[in-house]
């Protein structure tokens, strides 16, 4: 009969919208409204087998011949929330399986009736029942989650808040201050398994509100099942410890309007506070742990609320019962009324909640009450309540600290005067108006920046969407206006900072967020306000721009303006994420030089841009060089190697030199602009400077000539004429002598080249040294650092016996007549040498000592001088950025310069975390084994 019966009910209920006052019991109500008043169901009414019923209305279903009033059955019209509107849904339950067992031996079952009673009984059973159908409700389907975690030695707690919907979840957490910054999340199942791991860092929104907030964005299904069988826990890992605890369900969630965090030396807790403000009725779902133990049964608590404002002292107690402590968190409901001051006091955080069992009050745990800790945004977009003008817009966006107040930033951009900025509620009704002022106090170029507090009441209307953001100038009392919107904080509202989006015409705009991530996504949320929005399909694109140096036409950038499509959007609200996206735009986004473009074609015809401002990017986001060094770069900065994927071209790249504002192929020499008579040159990415090397003269009176670094005899040839030397591609006078410059060498002191004045022909030759007849070869000495040929040291009893060398041209360049000879170990150690390990060193000399089974050791250093042989460790540079490789011949590790290397340090980087987390799991439940050996 129970399957027929269900059955039935599925293919007759129905739901449509409406508002009521829920009746918390039977009796059952039979009142109908006729259906034949309007076709369609009303915003008020639940649809059931042809019938309709208002919001929280009770019935027995009548399901007509041979089934008749199924009096066993309970429906209800329960009221849910759906997108700003309350919704009816019908429920309905079979209560035969709650009625009492009679005491007699033959019961009966009267008419009308579902529970059968004993002859003669008058009492009716059927009105003990209760049938909380909404608690069910929210209990089975609700998408809110809550949990309190904890830790062995660990003296503070946290509680958290979750929220699941289109495959994401959505977290908050309020922790104790002395806690400091948790440094991961992670989510856990009932067998301790990770799930998934959250490294922590403190973002800019995150940095104002003090509230922990985050999402789990694509939820895998199996992870899903977990989560609404109650089977995921949750914890952080602090400076103190780690701290954690079970995700689950609470009655209140869904209207949960203010929170608290419960602590005590011997326990912790949440409070989950529901207002309503018209009657002043506070429901309170409190759920602790650790002030009484399990297995305890009949315990009594004291519970009390108290309040200090203006020197005086206010408390409202109650004395609950609770029946039984589980394993679990314990839960204690009350239901009481709060006065004004109390719902002031609520509002403005200044309420303290106390809980504490009657007989042992020293185990007792408090809270302050704030609005609720889940991290809500609140936004605004202000446009002109009358005549739209194009000079006249502004938005909002405001949030609460962790302190309780709310914090807010309004910008306006109008031609007149503002003079005033308050919060209302729409109400023309004096009685009913709520009026939110102080706000022009902080008002000040376009902007005001403050906080304010509010009463419960207010914190409701803000939370139910009821308010609105006013601006007055001097010719209007309502020159701009705008409501006031909620939405939980998601990756795009993590910098803290909305966009205004406007154009020519104020008659639409909107409000923007956007932020980058360690991964370099760009997420963003746009909401725009106007007419006609609900078809229009608006074309929204990133645009960036070039620094613009008026100063300096050579300075101007030869990178013009770019657009990166973003995607085509629907309606009035545009949302996603872009990857791979240009190096330099992300530079342009850092520096603020970028904007959304927002473009719809057709009837509704509009332009909107919004400079975005405060987005800061990651440094392992941003480019190898400069922007300024960046914009001037001749071509695109694809050129530069910095296209993501481009390997080839990255590669290229690094080889290449930045100077001064200019970049130098590898192999490039040029005269230094930092410092006079230097040469530089690219070696392999690197810029390497040294002093110029001057040729010796062979005059008594060389002379220097102004503006040039080496002495010549005569003066160079000063019309103009002169070579340009193929090995430096320098400008050498007629008639002028050097030492050429070969990188990667350096100046080869050895060869002198002339510019000759007949023919403007250079002519390079090489000093040929002569040979060393009064020294060995490991005697001989350079008499000076820039001297080309070694000659033997002076003797005491030889005056002056070794001759100068002198300069012979040489017919054959490539011959090396100075070139070192083979020289023994005893020839090496004579001259200062050292041996190391069997190995002779000659001194002066470094090398990567070998050690066995291990090889060379890179990051090892020795070196000899004089004889010593002394090894240091070398010491590498810290690196900013998140993903770092290390190559196979290097020592220290480096920052990823292309995609490639990118996604071999993010593997490396799973590895190590898969690694660790392994580490630490073993390690947790070695501490678990330990425990319980301890307390067995």
């Amino acid at each position: 009969m129970q399957p027929i019966i269900v059955l039935v009910l599925y293919f007759l209920t129905g739901a449509v919208s409406g508002f009521s006052r829920r009746r918390k019991e039977l009796p059952i109500s039979f009142i109908r409204i006729p259906s034949e008043q309007d076709g369609k169901p009303k915003a008020s009414e639940c649809r059931f087998g042809g019938e309709s019923y208002e919001l929280e209305q009770t019935w027995h279903p009548d399901l007509g011949p041979p089934f008749g009033i199924m009096y066993c059955v309970h429906c209800e019209c329960v009221p849910i929330h759906k997108k700003r509107r309350i919704v009816g849904r019908v429920r309905c339950k079979n209560i035969k399986t709650e009625c009492p067992k009679p005491t007699c031996p033959d019961p009966v079952l009267l008419p009308g009736r579902c529970c059968k009673v004993c002859p003669g009984q008058d009492d009716n059973p059927d009105l003990t029942i209760t049938v909380d159908l909404e608690r069910e409700e929210q209990e089975k389907n609700g998408r809110h989650y809550a949990a309190v975690l904890t830790g062995p030695g660990v003296p503070r707690a946290a509680t958290g808040r979750f929220y699941f919907r289109k495959k994401t979840l959505q977290y908050s957490f309020l922790f104790g201050e002395e806690l400091g910054w948790p440094t991961s999340l992670t989510f856990l199942d009932n067998t301790n398994n990770i799930l998934e791991e959250f490294a922590l860092t403190k973002t800019a929104l995150q940095n104002r509100t003090e509230k922990l907030c985050g999402a789990w964005a694509r939820l895998p299904r199996r992870y899903r099942r977990t989560l609404r069988s109650e089977d995921m826990a949750v914890s952080l890992s602090t400076d103190l410890g780690t701290i954690s605890g079970k995700v689950m369900k609470y009655y209140g969630l869904s209207s949960e309007l203010f929170s608290g965090l419960l602590e005590g030396p011997s326990g912790a807790g949440t409070a989950i506070v529901s207002v309503s403000p018209g009657t002043g009725s506070i429901h309170v779902n409190i759920l602790f742990k650790g002030i009484v133990k399990e297995g305890e049964q009949n315990i009594h608590f004291i519970i009390k609320f108290q309040m200090s404002h203006d020197g005086e002292t206010r408390s409202v107690e109650e004395a609950v019962v609770l029946e039984s402590v589980g394993p679990d968190l314990s839960t204690i409901e009350i239901r009481t009324v709060f006065d004004s001051p109390e719902l002031g006091a609520l509002g403005r955080g200044e309420l303290t909640l106390w809980l504490a069992p009657t007989l042992n009050p020293s185990r007792i745990l408090t809270a302050k009450l704030v609005p609720r800790l889940s991290c809500d945004i609140f936004d605004c977009v202000l446009q002109p309540a009358e005549t739209p003008s194009g000079d006249a817009n502004g938005i909002a966006f405001l949030y609460f600290t962790r302190a309780g107040g709310l914090q807010y930033n309004i910008k306006v951009e109008t031609m007149d005067k503002v003079v005033d900025l308050n919060i209302d509620n729409g109400k023309k009704s004096k009685r009913l108006l709520t009026v939110i002022d102080g706000l022009m106090s902080t008002y000040a170029n376009g902007w005001a920046n403050g906080t304010a507090m509010l009463n419960a009441g207010q914190v409701d209307e803000l939370f139910k969407e009821n308010l609105y953001l006013n601006v007055a100038t001097e010719n209007d009392a309502q020159a701009l206006r705008g409501r006031l919107v909620t939405h939980l904080a998601g990756p795009s509202e993590s910098s803290g900072e909305a966009v205004m989006m406007k154009g020519q015409d104020s008659s639409i705009s909107g409000v923007a967020w956007a932020s980058l991530d360690d991964t370099c996504r760009l997420h963003y949320n746009i909401r725009l306000e106007g007419s006609e929005l609900d078809t229009s399909s608006p074309s929204l694109e990133l645009e960036d721009y070039p620094i613009q140096n008026l100063d300096n036409l050579k300075a101007l950038p030869l990178f013009p303006s770019t657009k990166r499509h973003l995607q085509d959007c629907r309606g009035k609200k545009c949302s996603g994420h872009a990857d791979n996206i240009h190096k330099l735009m992300m530079a342009r986004l850092d520096s603020g030089d970028a904007a959304f473009l927002m473009t719809n074609a057709g009837q509704n015809e509009f332009v909107l841009k919004g400079q975005m401002l405060g987005i800061s990017s990651p440094q392992a986001c941003l480019p190898r060089y400069a922007r300024n060094d960046l914009e001037i770069m001749p071509g695109y900065l694809r050129d530069l190697g910095e296209e993501i994927g481009d390997e080839d071209l990255a590669e290229n790249m690094r080889q290449k030199c930045a100077y001064e504002g200019s970049f130098y192929e590898d192999g490039n020499r040029w005269e230094a602009t930092h410092d006079k008579c230097k040469m530089c040159s690219c070696q392999r990415g690197k810029v390497d400077c040294e002093p110029i090397v001057c040729p010796p003269t062979n005059c008594s009176n060389p002379i220097i000539e102004e503006g040039e670094c080496c002495a010549t005899c005569n003066s160079p040839s000063v019309d103009g004429r002169g070579c340009n030397f193929g090995g430096d591609s320098l400008f050498h006078p007629a008639g002028s002598k050097w030492h050429p410059y070969i990188p990667p060498f350096g100046f080869s002191r050895c060869a002198v080249c002339t510019c000759k004045e007949s023919s403007l022909a250079v002519d390079c030759y090489r000093e040929e040294c002569p040979p060393l007849t009064a020294c060995l070869h490991s005697e001989a000495i350079r008499p000076n650092p820039l001297a080309c040929c070694k000659v033997c040291p002076k003797r005491e009893e030889k005056s002056n016996s070794v001759s100068k060398a002198h300069p012979v041209l040489t017919a054959d360049p490539h011959k090396l007549n100075d070139m070192a000879m083979a020289r023994t170990g005893l020839d090496i150690l004579a001259s200062g040498g050292c041996s190391w390990k069997g190995v002779y060193h000659e001194n002066g000399v470094t090398w990567h000592p070998t050690v066995m089974p291990w090889g060379e050791m890179k990051c090892v250093t020795c070196g000899c001088k004089d004889g010593q042989t002394q090894c240091k460790k070398k010491h590498c540079p810290k690196l900013t950025c998140s993903l770092k490789i290390r190559d196979q011949d290097q020592c220290c590790p480096r920052c990823a310069a292309n995609r490639e290397e990118e996604e071999r340090a993010q593997r490396t980087l799973l590895i190590s975390n898969r690694e660790q987390r392994k580490l630490k799991r073993l390690k947790r439940l070695r501490n678990i084994r330990n425990q319980e050996r301890t307390s067995g």
